[in-house]
């Protein structure tokens, strides 16, 4: 009887053509996952069909904690291998590596291996854009991004900060006392993004029913449930998803935001209009593209001569205004947060903090200019050190655009593969900083930042494809800490959580249970009284 069940499963037009498809099946992961060991490149044992990404799917790890893991344990700290699915990836942690990846011989990891979401707003932000088109973006806004041009935005930044201390005064006299300062500072970023990208006076501490505000919070919602698998399979294949036009995006906040874009545009230009924000800023990089490009061409015609080479499109700009939200709103905000968390466990480093302020202040008669915020030179290294313990991008990564053998190595990468930089684990090495869980501003003295590698410090990425708004955030956030410590003291309440629990499904830096604290108004009294009390906020 089994004789004969055997043979007709043999005999079968379908078995045979499964157990083939199963065979092959079989064998292409078997080379798959041999991919490392065959190069002899260290790196954990991976899961046919999920790789090593279980810790992130289930969630058992946060990012952070996931390539702590690989760095400490898999040979990270100089390069191990490991498997996203079924692509085989190469975290590299040696700064002198990482020296050629991200400097040296950057022509071959030209691009980030950014998820293509099939929507063109969102596919054409600087952060995803590849190859020339990317560099061309790059070029023309690197300008807008210069010391002068963040200069100009420093009046509407301050607006912001102003209104920040407006919320805190008011609660204040509600008898508020403790607040969770990831969600004020978002409220300041989100205002403050806002007047400067979208050219919007968006009151969101002291209005948050405002459409910008919806849309915003719209936009940051998670996915459901079912559109889950969609952005794993845009992750796994996305050319596949390319063209099948897979999207997990919610159309409804960027049309919002395209919307916003294009009648601010169209009204400055209907009515001759100039404000000093990110927009204004990109407009007249985009004169002068259309200048230049008329010149080249002989034509002195700049309204009648038609452009085919012309980089900074609406599309192009509206892309850049979303991106300027996406990447400053919460990152921005996290560093806020975390900083407030340092220095209320630090009420020695606060008081040196508002110390400097004050002496610096003085020289500038009370008034916080763009100079007087550069002089603060304490305040800075206070800022350094919160981006080394949290930053809030706790990886980057590069693509390889072409074929590169890791110097002092026969290991050559092949194109289409990707390079993790662990930030969080690179910043917390022993090596680099002694004892690197203490939070210590002196690491970033002049001195002791000479005597340390290069790539040992990454919280904006390096290279020509670092963060292009880092100047403008760390003003951004200098402002927001000045305006705070004139008035109030940073200070833990029984919420406070020491040491912070990192969020494991996020893959930016953030606090699982949000950060906690009491603020006390300081308005001429001593934060010298302060020293040693316990707040019971």
């Amino acid at each position: 009887m089994i004789a004969q069940i055997v043979s007709c499963l043999c005999t079968s037009p379908v078995i045979v053509p499964l157990v083939v498809v199963l065979s092959l099946a079989v064998l292409y992961l078997q080379k798959t996952y041999s991919f490392w060991e065959i190069r002899g490149v260290q790196g954990p044992k991976p899961t046919w069909i999920i790789g090593n990404m279980y810790a992130r799917l289930k969630p058992t790890h946060s990012m952070a904690e996931f390539d702590q893991m690989l760095y400490e344990k898999y040979g990270g700290k100089k390069f191990c291998g490991y498997y996203e699915f079924t692509q085989p990836c190469l975290m590299i942690g040696d700064p002198e590596i990482l020296k050629h990846v991200m400097v040296k011989d950057f022509d071959h990891f030209t691009d980030r291996s950014f998820v293509t979401f099939n929507e063109p707003v969102m596919d054409h932000m600087l952060l995803g854009l590849k190859g020339g088109m990317w560099k061309a973006v790059r070029s023309v806004m690197t300008p807008t991004f210069s010391s002068g041009k963040i200069k100009q935005t420093l009046p509407l930044v301050k607006d912001c900060a102003q209104n920040l201390v407006t919320y805190f005064d008011k609660e204040l006299d509600k008898r508020s006392s403790v607040f969770e300062m990831k969600e004020v500072y978002g409220m300041f970023t989100m205002d403050t993004i806002a007047s400067i990208a979208f050219g919007v006076n968006s009151d969101s501490l002291n209005n948050t029913q405002n459409e910008f505000s919806a849309a915003a919070a719209r936009f940051f919602r998670p996915p459901p449930k079912w559109k889950r698998p969609i952005l794993f399979f845009q992750f796994l294949w996305p050319h596949i998803a390319k063209h099948l036009c897979l999207n997990v995006i919610d159309r409804t906040p960027i049309h919002f935001f395209t919307k916003v874009v294009s009648d601010t545009i169209r009204y400055r230009l209907e009515n001759n209009l100039r404000r000093s924000d990110f927009l204004q800023l990109l407009l007249d990089a985009r004169l002068q593209e259309l200048t230049d490009n008329n010149k080249s061409s002989g034509s002195a015609a700049i309204s009648t001569k038609k452009v085919t080479n012309q980089v900074l499109t609406d599309l192009v700009i509206t892309a850049q205004c979303v991106l300027f939200y996406i990447a400053g709103y919460d990152t921005t905000a996290t560093t806020l947060s975390f900083l407030s968390y340092c220095l209320a466990l630090h009420p020695d480093i606060q008081q040196k903090c508002m110390q400097e302020i004050d002496s610096v202040l003085e020289k500038y008669e009370g008034e916080i200019t763009y100079e007087a915020i550069s002089e603060m030179t304490y305040l800075d290294m206070v800022f350094a050190e919160t981006l080394r313990l949290y930053p809030p991008a706790p990886r980057v990564d590069r693509t390889v655009t072409k074929d590169f053998t890791l110097p002092g190595t026969i290991i050559t990468l092949q194109k289409g593969q990707k390079v993790t930089i662990p930030i969080y684990s690179i910043h917390r090495d022993p090596n680099h900083y002694s004892n690197p869980e203490k939070f210590d501003p002196e690491r970033f003295s002049q001195e002791n930042k000479a005597n340390r590698a290069q790539m040992a410090y990454l919280p904006f990425g390096s290279g020509p494809r670092n963060c292009i708004g880092m100047r403008f955030a760390l003003m951004e956030a200098k402002v927001a800490a000045v305006y705070l410590l004139q008035e109030f003291a940073f200070l833990p309440c029984k919420k406070t959580q020491v040491p912070i629990v990192i969020e494991q499904r996020s893959g930016l830096l953030k606090a699982q249970d949000g950060v906690w604290q009491g603020e006390l108004q300081l308005k001429r009294v001593s934060y010298w009284l302060l020293q040693g009390t316990e707040w019971l906020g």
